[in-house]
């Protein structure tokens, strides 16, 4: 009588120089391949807007207005009305000041991520009704129709 047994073959452990390891070092090297190549671009896509207005002729850097700034602003502001324009708005602080204060404000901003980091702020702060922002170059747009312009200089703009 012949007995017949169930024999089972479990699979060859991975052992070095064993077929399967170029294709997992493959997929493990496409894999990393792949998360640098990810963040290398995750990383241009947010550097990019910060650096090109460096790469201008006239390079001016985004300072922040102080709240001191912020205050003798709105204490010019005091007792005026109308529109009101803030050149290289910046995060901004004055437009949204300005708009609790009840003014129609503006900011002209070159830096898209400020822009709508200024956007969302006015949002916040519930005065997103009174606030637009503008990606736009100050030497591009006409403040004529604005009651109220305000710009801080900075020692790198000067005027020809």
């Amino acid at each position: 009588m012949v007995s017949k047994a169930l024999v089972t073959q479990s699979p060859a452990p991975l052992v070095q120089g064993s077929p399967e390891e170029p294709s997992k070092r493959r997929q493990w090297g496409l894999l990393a391949t792949g998360a640098v190549g990810g963040a290398l671009v995750a990383l241009y896509a947010v550097v990019t807007p910060f650096l090109v207005p460096a790469l201008r002729k006239v390079c001016l850097p985004f300072v922040p207005a102080t709240s001191t700034q912020i205050e003798n602003v709105l204490k010019m502001l005091e007792g005026r009305s109308g529109s009101l324009a803030d050149i290289g708005s910046g995060d901004g602080r004055v437009v949204i000041a300005a708009a609790k204060m009840g003014f129609k404000a503006v900011g002209y901003e070159l830096n898209p991520w400020l822009v709508w980091y200024s956007r969302y702020r006015a949002w916040r702060d519930g005065v997103h009704h009174n606030t637009r922002f503008y990606i736009s170059d100050l030497w591009k747009v006409s403040f004529s129709h604005y009651t109220n312009v305000v710009i801080f200089g900075v020692p790198q703009m000067h005027w020809n």
